[in-house]
């Protein structure tokens, strides 16, 4: 007769699954995050393999924000707004050096990438798409989706720029210069990605937790790999370790004063449960949309001269919108609100019966 298991090594097998949920949950975020900071943003490729790969570092910003989110109470769209510039600082402070390159004291990237990773990867494509999937948001999420993939479409046209085609870091990267991509080249590549997101918001369904409460050795190590990440770049930009620390300082004094008035249930707490699948099929509107848009545009001969000049209104608008957003999120900390689906702009749905918690035992 085989001895049942003694409850210490049923305890083992609970935390051991509890982290692999935990950490694929963390890992699908990024891989989801990662189609509007690399693929919609600066970089072509089709390899999933590749994506996956970009994704794994990613999934570092990830946890650190989702870990902020859950520690700090965010229990709405304003307190999110305190947490998702920690995404882009992870991305463009840690992994890359490129928040530096504006100098110390000048909040260009900051602002551009807090809007761009922080509020369009982060907060729209998982936290926003995941609230809409939910509240079965169907016409909503399908215009959005539209709007999105025709922003794409149109943002695409500035990798045909010689500046950004020969642009040394892409050529390291890859080892050539940018291909640009004719317009049915375009719609694969759209459908691929679009594809990525609705497999991974699918996915989400199923890990997405309860509770984020990753283990302090967890905890030890992200917050280990972020200082000596952004340390090691102080090689190179001697202002690199400051300027970011004083970023993250910023951040959690607005996430701390907002945890003493934070309402309840978390908003991490009110997305969980198995994802629809008939508002699934409109965030495929996102890939039509991009190709449509983006074939328009190379057929009627869009110049070189206007997309520079979408770069850089984009850019503009974004890094007034990310400063803007994250000086109103910082002011309005600390304040006493309507929990989420009680005030403006904060409707989500409720707390489903089926939930599962990642938090240690």
């Amino acid at each position: 007769m085989t001895p049942s298991p003694s409850p210490s090594s049923r305890l083992r097998r609970t935390s051991l699954r509890a982290g692999i949920e935990r950490l694929a949950f963390v890992f699908v975020v990024a891989v989801i995050a990662a189609v509007a900071s690399e693929r919609m943003f600066w970089f072509w490729s089709t390899d999933l393999t590749e994506h996956l790969f970009v994704s794994a570092f990613y999934a570092l910003a990830a946890g650190v924000t989702l870990w902020a989110m859950a520690r700090h109470r965010v229990s709405g769209w304003w307190s999110l707004w305190l947490a998702t510039p920690l995404f882009p600082l992870v991305v463009e402070g840690v992994i890359t050096p490129v928040t530096y390159s504006g100098g110390p004291f000048v909040p260009l990237f900051p602002a551009w990438f807090a809007f761009w990773h922080g509020i369009l990867a982060f907060g729209f494509l998982v936290v926003g798409v995941r609230a809409l999937l939910l509240a079965r948001r169907t016409a909503l999420l399908a215009v959005s989706s539209v709007a999105l993939g025709v922003f794409w479409g149109v943002w695409s046209t500035t990798l045909w720029l010689p500046e950004n085609v020969e642009d040394p870091e892409l050529i390291a990267d890859q080892g050539a210069p940018l291909e640009v991509l004719d317009p049915s080249a375009f719609a694969r590549y759209a459908i691929v990605f679009t594809a990525v997101v609705m497999v991974g918001h699918l996915a989400l369904g199923r890990l997405w937790p309860a509770s984020f409460e990753p283990a302090r050795a967890t905890v030890r190590l992200w917050g280990g790999l972020v200082v000596l990440g952004a340390a090691a770049w102080t090689v190179v930009v001697p202002w690199a370790l400051p300027m970011f620390l004083a970023y993250v300082a910023l951040q959690l004094w607005g996430l701390r004063r907002h945890e003493r008035v934070a309402a309840e249930p978390t908003l991490l707490a009110r997305l969980t449960g198995p994802t629809p699948r008939r508002p699934l099929l409109a965030l495929a509107a996102m890939a039509p949309a991009a190709a449509i848009t983006y074939a328009a545009l190379w057929e009627v001969g869009f110049s070189l001269d206007a997309a520079r000049a979408v770069m850089w209104t984009t850019i503009a608008v974004q890094t007034v919108a990310g400063f803007t957003i994250s000086a109103m999120a910082l002011r309005r900390a600390g304040r006493p609100h309507a929990p989420p689906g009680e005030g403006p702009g904060q409707s989500v749905p409720g707390p489903t019966v089926a939930t599962r918690s990642t938090s240690n035992s």
